[in-house]
C-alpha cells in the first residue's frame, strides 16, 4: 500500500489509516497502546490513545529531523513543546517515522481577543533563541530559487496583483532582506494549527510548538507566513505579527532587522504568493472566505 502522497506526507484515507493501525498493533515498543485516527494534521496523521502515563498523541510519518527537534525542544525547554515519550524510524518492520508525545488539553483559541497571535509569535522567538544553543542541527535552508519559485507558481495561478513587478524586483529585494535580516533557524510551519496549551481554553498560558520543519531563513518569514494564512479583518490581532516578533526578539536581546517596515512588506508579498500559488483562489470556506483571501492577498502583492 502507497502510505505517503508525492510531497511525503502520509495519505489520509480509511484506507491508509486501518493500515496504520495494524502497524501500531505490530509494533513491539507500542505495546498496549490502542490508537483511534484523528482528523488532524498534514503531514503525518495523528492517532490518541492511552498509555500508562495517560493520553497521548501517537504522530505517524514523522522524518528523522521532526523526531530531533520535538525530541531536543522537549528536552531543552519542557514549556516550548509536548513531553515526547518515545520515538522510532520503523512501525510494525516498515520504514516509517512516528513519535509519542504527551496529549494537551486545547490549543490557541480565536476568542481571546489577539492575545493569541501573541503566544504565537513568542513561542516562535522563543524557539529561535533555544536553536541557536544547538551545534549543528539538522534544518533546512531557504534559498533564492526556492522563494523565486513561490512567486512564478503564484504568477501561474493568476495571483492578484502586480506580479511580474515584485518577480522583476527580487533579486535586488532578496539581497537586501538578507543583508538587513539575520537568518535564524525558524519552525518552518509557525501557524496555529501547529500549537499546543497546557490548559484548556478559556485559560490562557504559554503556546507549546508541534511539527517542526526548522528552517534557516530571515527570522521575519515565520512571523509573515503566519500573518498571510490569518489575515481576516473580522479577527481581532492578525495584524503586526513581525512587529510583534521583533518586540519578542528585542526582549530576548536577539538582533532585529535594521529597515523592519521594508523587510515585511517584502516578506508578506512573497508569502501571499506562496500561499496563493499552493491553494489557488478558492481556499476551505472554512478556513476564509473566498472574497477576504482574494482582496488581503492582492492588497499584500500590491504594497511590494
Amino acid at each position: 500500500m502507497e502510505i505517503l502522497d508525492e510531497f511525503g506526507r502520509v495519505r489520509r484515507t480509511p484506507e491508509v489509516a486501518a493500515y496504520l493501525d495494524e502497524l501500531v498493533q505490530g509494533e513491539s515498543a507500542l505495546a498496549g497502546l490502542k490508537p483511534e485516527a484523528i482528523p488532524w494534521g498534514m503531514s503525518g496523521m495523528y492517532f490518541t490513545g492511552r498509555w500508562p502515563e495517560g493520553e497521548v498523541l501517537l504522530k505517524v510519518g514523522v522524518s528523522e529531523t521532526q523526531r530531533f527537534w520535538s525530541s531536543v525542544v522537549a528536552e531543552r525547554d519542557p514549556g516550548l513543546a509536548p513531553r515526547v515519550l518515545a520515538a522510532g524510524d520503523r512501525l510494525g518492520g516498515v520504514e516509517l517515522g512516528w513519535v509519542v508525545m504527551e496529549r494537551l488539553p486545547g490549543g490557541l483559541h480565536d476568542g481571546w481577543g489577539g492575545a493569541e497571535f501573541g503566544l504565537l509569535m513568542d513561542a516562535g522567538v522563543r524557539f529561535q533563541a533555544l536553536a541557536r544553543t544547538i551545534a549543528s542541527p539538522p534544518c533546512a535552508e531557504l534559498t533564492a530559487d526556492a522563494v523565486h519559485g513561490w512567486l512564478v507558481a503564484g504568477k501561474e495561478r493568476d495571483a492578484p496583483g502586480p506580479v511580474d513587478a515584485v518577480l522583476e524586483r527580487f533579486t535586488d529585494d532578496w539581497r537586501f532582506v538578507n543583508e538587513v535580516c539575520e537568518p535564524e533557524i525558524c519552525h518552518g510551519d509557525l501557524h496555529m494549527g501547529n500549537v499546543l496549551m497546557r490548559t484548556p481554553a478559556p485559560e490562557i498560558s504559554p503556546a507549546l510548538l508541534i511539527d517542526f520543519e526548522p528552517c534557516r531563513m530571515p527570522w521575519v518569514f515565520d512571523a509573515a507566513y503566519a500573518q498571510v494564512l490569518n489575515s481576516d479583518p473580522a479577527r481581532a490581532g492578525w495584524q503586526g505579527l513581525v512587529g510583534q516578533m521583533a518586540d519578542h526578539r528585542r526582549t530576548r536581546g536577539l538582533p532585529v532587522c535594521a529597515d523592519l517596515t521594508r523587510v515585511t512588506t517584502i516578506a508578506l508579498a512573497w508569502y501571499a504568493l506562496r500561499m496563493w500559488g499552493m491553494l489557488g483562489p478558492t481556499p476551505d470556506p472554512a478556513w476564509r472566505e473566498t472574497a477576504v483571501w482574494l482582496e488581503q492577498n492582492r492588497a499584500y502583492i500590491a504594497a511590494l
